[in-house]
């Protein structure tokens, strides 16, 4: 994942909602300490909902301000992993692209 492109994920879901599942593993993926020392300055925001059958929803900001905001119980993880890099890897390209 291309985690230095992204300034600020926020997350609300139901943990005994068998549909946040994705959104779980989505969690578990970009809360490591690999993922600290390649951005510190990373806001994770985390909100627990009290209701069992509440959607989740995935909220990122990138670096250049552009928010995606995700329904993701009825994604994949992988789907999830795509539509985050999708924007992040276009900002690491035009990052190296400045760099020669």
């Amino acid at each position: 994942m291309f985690m230095k492109q992204i300034t600020e994920i926020k997350v609300a879901l139901s943990p005994f909602n068998a549909a946040s599942k994705s959104t779980r593993l989505f969690l578990t993926h970009v809360h490591t300490n690999n993922t600290r020392k390649i951005n510190p300055t990373l806001k994770i925001a985390t909100d627990v909902l009290a209701d069992p059958k509440a959607p989740s929803q995935l909220k990122v900001t990138y670096r250049d301000g552009q928010k995606v905001a995700l329904e993701p119980d009825n994604l994949t993880i992988n789907n999830i992993l795509q539509i985050v890099n999708k924007h992040a890897k276009k900002l690491e390209d035009i990052e190296q692209a400045n760099n020669w």
